[in-house]
């Protein structure tokens, strides 16, 4: 059964999206209603806006930033404060929108769209899984606890398919070994493990796994260590390739 798992960037995709469809609509009730912006309410827009400013990654700090402690707090027009006859103060609030910030609104969105994919190329062909335990965390340069993360996933995939098979609860070097074996795989990486192709094939990915686990997830999980953005990148790179290939494996029905 294929499972579908949501890219962490969808949602401030589809949020960008909303915040462009209730700009939109209060610009056509200006522009086509003649209806001025402080006769617009406000609360809406400033909800979307909000959501939106959870959602902006480190990277679009900037624009958190100008969203949280510029246009949120003055999208709304100032209250009208007057005093009557005897100089009792008196407050008309106001729920339209602010014109000045409206245009900052905007202008906001525009710079969000175009830095958007600054940082997210290196994602265009990593395994859904990886990006979503990863993403932020790399995001955020914590790199590598990023791609700890990332071989996590593979250990926790593998472990629950052994579990799920001979009810064994192990895990890490030993548990890619006994999974990918050549002479006795619980996980087939080709049809034909008999054949001297199949079983270099096995044997190839088995060590892959196993190197993975030895050289990259054991040190990270067991020390402190500090990578560099490049090599995280690179070392997410096989981890995607890894978990793409625990999507393509066969269980082996004949062990």
């Amino acid at each position: 059964m294929d499972i579908l798992y949501a890219n962490p960037m969808n949602k401030l995709e589809e949020q960008i999206i909303i915040c462009r469809e209730s700009l939109k609509e209060i610009t056509q009730r200006i522009n086509n209603n003649g209806i001025p912006s402080n006769n617009i309410n406000y609360k809406s827009l400033y909800n979307e806006l909000y959501k939106l400013s959870e959602l902006l990654p480190s990277y679009l700090l900037t624009y958190q930033k100008r969203l949280r402690n510029s246009i949120l707090p003055n999208l709304k027009m100032p209250d009208i404060v007057s005093y009557n006859q005897w100089g009792q103060q008196i407050i008309l609030p106001c729920t339209g929108i602010n014109p000045y910030t409206l245009g900052e609104v905007i202008a906001t969105l525009a710079y969000i769209d175009e830095n958007i994919y600054e940082h997210d190329s290196i994602w265009v062909n990593i395994h859904p899984i990886i990006i979503q335990s990863s993403q932020k965390l790399f995001n955020d340069t914590h790199y590598a606890e990023s791609v700890e993360a990332a071989f996590l996933e593979i250990n926790v995939r593998v472990k629950e398919l052994i579990k799920s098979e001979t009810g064994e609860d192990i895990d890490g070097v030993v548990a890619m070994q006994k999974a990918f074996s050549v002479n006795n795989p619980i996980l087939k990486l080709h049809t034909d493990i008999i054949s001297k192709t199949g079983k270099d094939i096995q044997q190839g990915y088995m060590e892959l796994f196993v190197g993975a686990f030895r050289c990259i997830r054991n040190p990270k999980a067991h020390e402190k260590t500090s990578i560099t953005k490049v090599d995280a990148i690179q070392k997410l790179h096989l981890a995607s390739l890894l978990m793409h290939k625990i999507d393509d494996v066969k269980i082996n029905t004949n062990k």
